[in-house]
């Protein structure tokens, strides 16, 4: 049986809209996130999820339960499916990190796979998110699946189930876009990446 995997990021948060790494930092949804989960819970539910399995982080969590609400679901949260953790970065903008890492962010900007001071690198994230989603997958009975996680671990755990091996050459999804997967038990192939809803 051919499983349909929804990979969903969160809606938008403050950090988002001041472009601060977030990383395992537990940033909520704003008013936008909140109403952005909701518009699009309302059309992933005519796909008819029959599980949701969501970061434990609060703007996941919370985007998760806005579509679980509409099919009637209890969410199931999953620490594995953290973002990224960005180390002493987090917090931060760009412009901030430059001030005291200029050569370390100049490297991971080119898409070197380096991790910040005290966080993971690309790689290291996108394993864990591939392998939990892919535990998750193997292991549940649905045949229609939610994930619901974070922009940079979803598109690195994507080329990874997709043996693109972390080009980068998927978009991050924008925040409440989706892509959908079909899973055939040992092959997984993308239907549709960076749907957004509006």
């Amino acid at each position: 049986m051919t499983k349909t995997v929804l990979f969903w990021r969160h809606g938008q948060t403050d950090f988002n809209v001041a472009g601060r790494f977030q990383g395992q930092s537990d940033v909520p949804l704003n008013d936008t996130g909140r109403a952005q989960a909701d518009q699009v819970a309302r059309r992933l539910a005519e796909l008819g999820p029959e599980l949701i399995v969501s970061s434990d982080l609060s703007r996941a969590a919370a985007t998760a339960d806005s579509l679980a609400t509409l099919v009637a679901l209890e969410p199931v949260r999953d620490e594995r499916l953290r973002e990224t953790a960005f180390g002493e970065w987090e917090g931060s903008t760009r412009a901030e990190v430059a001030e005291t890492w200029p050569d370390e962010l100049a490297e991971w900007a080119s898409g070197a796979d380096i991790a910040p001071p005290g966080g993971e690198s690309r790689s290291q994230s996108g394993r864990r998110v591939a392998d939990a989603i892919t535990d998750i997958v193997q292991s549940a009975e649905a045949s229609t699946i939610a994930v619901v996680a974070h922009g940079a671990v979803l598109r690195a755990a994507a080329e990874i189930l997709l043996e693109m091996n972390g080009t980068g050459r998927l978009g991050v999804l924008r925040n409440c876009g989706h892509g959908e997967f079909g899973y055939t038990g040992d092959q997984w192939v993308l239907r549709s990446w960076g749907t957004v809803s509006d």
